[in-house]
């Protein structure tokens, strides 16, 4: 499950959380700032991904690529980051005996980044690259239409890769000035888990921590203040299937009907037994690939399907989408399809922990979203006393048509309109 955690708050704000596998030889960790996508305005746009991808170009002990990845790599560990809607997290896996270098490592390249100019140059090429990588892919295109349509004008809706336009202003000043302002250490957490030592951890971020400037954590733009979804977003491609997002407005990570969601994610579309699979692909054939996802914010959520559907039988796949959330919304599950789906979570759930960089990813989690490490323990009694009337009720709120949105990836002139699946859709 999980081993024994420990949280403590600095002087400046920075939070450590640990916990300890003393039965493992890694330890996985990770440097996590409290900003992402949703944080930045819309001169800053992308700046949060690219700040990632220039603090590997060098810090102030290590002038280098090379010399930051290196000494981690020839020790058997790796080292990484990704850019999310809320946070950036620096993290790396070493065996034990080798943690003290990467929080070095990361330390340093997370508090004294050199952003050298000839760098940022170079980089900015390779984000521009990654920006039309994705563009190109129908099913990523849809993903980020998806969310600019659930979310115009709003920061949840912007592409965290940032635009050509919006990359073009990241010159060193800005990205300087962007990583004093964001990269703080009220919003700075420090998550390590494996063969350590809470106390020794402690010792080891306080002098790294030390070094980030003071002032507030990160706010973003409440996500009250976004306007309605947009009912239909589409682009038609040289492609030969349909890729549809159905996407609704969802729920935040405080919001105790959290429980409630997982559960109706895992029956609507998670699995090969989950309705949408077995109707859609099992049944008849329409796709290859049919699910659900949920994504859980500080202040909201949304709620997506997403299937990749023969276009010339995609009414016919968005009509039975349509016709499963009815249902769900409609009739109370049966006791024994509730049974499968808590009894699906809590399995992987408790598979789930079982290596030090999932534990590591667990408790900042946590202590991201919560301000305390909740326990597998607790996270599994909840999804235990979901009830069928929860799962029925969460369905009736949340697929409403004001708000969901459909996007779509359609085959120039084939014979899927856009207008007639929004029809085929509609609830």
């Amino acid at each position: 499950m999980i081993g024994k955690t420990a949280l403590t708050t600095l002087g400046n704000g920075c939070r450590v959380v640990t916990s300890e596998m003393p039965g493992v030889e890694s330890v996985s960790l990770c440097f996590d700032a409290g900003t992402g996508g949703r944080f930045e305005t819309s001169s800053e746009l992308g700046f949060s991904h690219f700040l990632e991808h220039m603090l590997f170009k060098g810090s102030e002990k290590r002038r280098g690529t090379r010399a930051i990845s290196q000494p981690l790599e020839r020790r058997g560990g790796s080292i990484n980051a990704f850019t999310s809607v809320e946070h950036t997290c620096f993290h790396a896996s070493v065996p034990c005996d080798a943690a003290p270098l990467a929080f070095d490592v990361l330390g340093d390249l997370f508090a004294r980044p050199l952003f050298p100019p000839r760098e940022i140059e170079r980089e900015r090429s390779v984000v521009l690259e990654e920006i039309k990588m994705y563009h190109d892919d129908d099913t990523s295109f849809v993903a980020d239409l998806s969310q600019a349509a659930l979310w115009p004008g709003h920061p949840l809706g912007r592409p965290i890769l940032g635009t050509p336009e919006s990359l073009a202003a990241a010159d060193r000043d800005a990205l300087l000035a962007y990583h004093g302002r964001r990269y703080g250490a009220r919003g700075t957490v420090v998550a390590a888990a494996g063969r350590v030592d809470h106390a020794r951890v402690v010792a080891l971020v306080e002098p790294l921590a030390a070094r980030l400037p003071d002032g507030p954590a990160p706010r973003a733009v409440p996500a009250s203040r976004a306007r309605l979804p947009v009912r239909l977003s589409f682009e038609e491609r040289e492609t030969q299937q349909v890729q549809a997002v159905l996407a609704f407005r969802g729920v935040a990570y405080g919001d105790p009907r959290k429980s409630a969601l997982t559960v109706l994610s895992q029956i609507l579309g998670r699995g090969m037994t989950s309705r949408l699979f077995m109707s859609l692909r099992e049944k008849r054939g329409l796709v290859y690939s049919v699910g659900t996802e949920a994504s859980l914010f500080s202040d909201t959520g949304s709620f997506q399907i997403f299937a990749g559907i023969d276009p010339a039988r995609s009414e016919k796949a968005m009509a039975l989408c349509a016709e499963e959330l009815r249902r769900l919304a409609r009739e109370p599950v049966g006791k024994a399809e509730l049974r499968r789906a808590v009894g699906a979570i809590v399995g992987a759930q408790r598979m789930g922990g079982e290596t030090s960089g999932s534990q590591m990813a667990w408790i900042l989690d946590k202590v991201r979203k919560l301000g305390r490490v909740e326990t597998p323990a607790e996270t599994i009694a909840r999804i235990s006393a979901v009830t069928a009337d929860d799962v029925r009720a969460l369905a009736a709120d949340l697929f409403r048509p004001e708000a969901m949105s459909l996007s779509l990836v359609v085959p120039r002139g084939g014979p899927a309109s856009a207008e007639r699946l929004l029809a085929a859709v509609e609830l």
